[in-house]
């Protein structure tokens, strides 16, 4: 299959506080309807129906149910994992592989790595990038039961994990917010009741606005105060049927909801960057600076993100060596845009390669309670279409 690799994005503006692609489009779609285009472009967000093959999303289900332990007959093994996976550890010393945040660590899963290089997958990301020249994340999984007074642990998901949030830098000394996206895939069957993804429509077109009334040491992660209650009041629940793909624009407030529902959320994140990130990240960054967290994998997720903590080598190899960066609330972001830089291509293999986490600071398989399900000590890296190669980077696309 030859791909074409070409950047239709003519130049990208900086529509008020974040990037977006001119209008008109300049790039044709060859997945996406113009109707849920343009749905994306007024509310910033968009559910994707049938993004991937129902054989491959109940897969990864049936995988993510057996890793967690849950057992569809016995409501009780939904919520036997009750430690914190940002902060605890077991008895043996190992890290939580789930906890009551709903986050899995499993990210190099056959079965997710069959869902990231599926080719309807890979098209939907074009048209939202305006080029096939793409790269994948290897992100992680999420499963959350319902709330359930017989199980409080399970009430509590997390500071991070309540309420709306962003994952990227949105204050002023920021702007302009690249042009980049978030994603997650329902698995089963996920009504908005059921903790479906929440998100404040349209917020990107009004962040410059909304920004003018807020403190300028705001906080980078999260509405506080009377701003939390006016987007965590105007957020709707994004429901869908198993193999809906949502997508948000980083700069959207989001988060997951309460699960009310009579079954788990069982769900995958999953998102492409551009090879080349030149024309979103905005006038006055560096070509390499990160698109957003899932795009560095350098990035410490720190309650305030006012410090980075990067852990890049020379030879491109993860390191455990920390080097702190003070950021300081209101600083010009280049300052931290310098440091932040998007993995190497080489780097991107070698997360396949080696089967690293999404970001540095997330554990190991080897330094987690468990396995994945029929992946020993010994498993090695996923295997690869022609097309999968190309999307970690072991092929480099033609630039």
């Amino acid at each position: 299959m030859t791909l074409s690799t070409t950047v239709h994005n003519g130049s990208m503006t900086a529509a008020s506080a974040c990037v977006w692609p001119p209008t008109p489009r300049p790039w044709p779609l060859r997945s996406l309807s113009e109707a849920q285009w343009q749905f994306w472009e007024v509310n910033g967000y968009v559910a994707i129906p049938d993004a991937v093959p129902a054989s491959l999303v109940r897969a990864a289900a049936r995988a993510i149910r057996e890793y967690v332990g849950a057992d569809e007959r016995n409501r009780s093994t939904w919520y036997d994992n009750t430690l914190d996976i940002y902060a605890d550890v077991d008895a043996d010393g190992k890290k939580p592989h789930h906890g009551p945040a709903g986050m899995v660590q499993m990210f190099h899963h056959a079965s997710l790595w069959a869902i990231r290089q599926a080719p309807n997958l890979h098209a939907i990301f074009s048209d939202m990038w305006g080029t096939e020249a793409l790269y994948v994340t290897c992100d992680r999984a999420h499963f959350k039961p319902p709330r359930d007074s017989a199980y409080p642990a399970w009430n509590n998901p997390g500071d991070v994990h309540v309420g709306v949030h962003w994952d990227v830098d949105t204050r002023r000394s920021a702007w302009p917010v690249p042009y980049t996206m978030q994603g997650v895939l329902y698995l089963e069957d996920t009504p908005a009741s059921q903790g479906a993804l929440r998100v404040v429509p349209g917020f990107h077109r009004r962040l410059a606005e909304w920004s003018d009334s807020q403190p300028s040491n705001r906080s980078a992660e999260r509405p506080e105060g009377a701003a939390a209650e006016e987007l965590n009041a105007s957020a709707v629940s994004v429901a869908g049927a198993a193999g809906t793909l949502v997508l948000w624009h980083s700069a959207i407030p989001h988060g997951p909801g309460a699960n009310f529902g009579p079954s788990p959320r069982v769900s995958a994140y999953v998102t492409m960057h551009p090879a080349d990130a030149t024309p979103y990240v905005g006038d006055g960054r560096d070509a390499e600076s990160a698109l957003g967290m899932p795009d560095a994998g350098t990035l410490a997720y720190l309650e305030d993100m006012q410090k980075l903590v990067l852990r890049d080598d020379d030879d491109g190899e993860p390191s455990c060596a920390e080097e702190e960066v003070e950021v300081k609330a209101g600083a010009p972001r280049a300052a931290a845009d310098g440091r932040s830089r998007r993995q190497s291509r080489e780097r991107r293999v070698e997360r396949w390669r080696r089967r690293l986490p999404l970001l540095d600071e997330d554990p190991t398989e080897g330094e987690l309670a468990r396995r994945p399900p029929g992946e020993g000590e010994d498993a090695g890296p996923a295997a690869l279409t022609p097309l999968g190669e190309r999307l970690v980077g072991l092929v480099p696309w033609s630039l």
